[in-house]
């Protein structure tokens, strides 16, 4: 990953956004939302290496795959919540923005469940 390149997309996309918002406001978040999809698909391949990292520690941990899956779906549901309510907040409504990430809260404090029951009953097993 190539940090330069990806800070250059976003300083070009910010100042085309700029020049953009006083004659075409419509434009402007049009470009923003552009140039936002285009450094997430510059960190794609990163966000794979990330992934399978974390599955070799899970291995060696002893982990199971329902774990694993759950922390992969954890992680993606935190990086779309901030990437939507950056792009909302963008827009003007702050208040949905912090509503979506709210959401995005809720949604991963359910999926967190399963991991800190399995936790709680690891501990109550060493405790014993």
């Amino acid at each position: 990953m190539d940090i330069i390149k990806i800070a250059a997309v976003g300083i070009i996309t910010a100042v085309c956004a700029m020049l953009l918002r006083d004659t075409k406001s419509e434009l402007a978040v049009l470009v923003t939302v552009a140039g936002g999809c285009i450094i997430l698909l510059m960190v794609l391949d990163s966000f794979l290496g990330i992934f399978a990292a974390l599955k070799n520690l899970m291995e060696r941990a002893g982990i199971g795959g329902q774990i694993f899956s759950l922390l992969i779906k954890i992680i993606g549901i935190g990086y779309i919540t901030d990437f939507s309510a950056g792009l909302v907040e963008e827009t003007g409504a702050k208040s949905l923005a912090d509503k979506i990430v709210l959401a995005g809260k809720v949604v991963i404090m359910v999926l967190s469940l399963p991991i800190l029951i399995k936790l709680f009953d690891i501990i109550a097993e060493l405790v014993q």
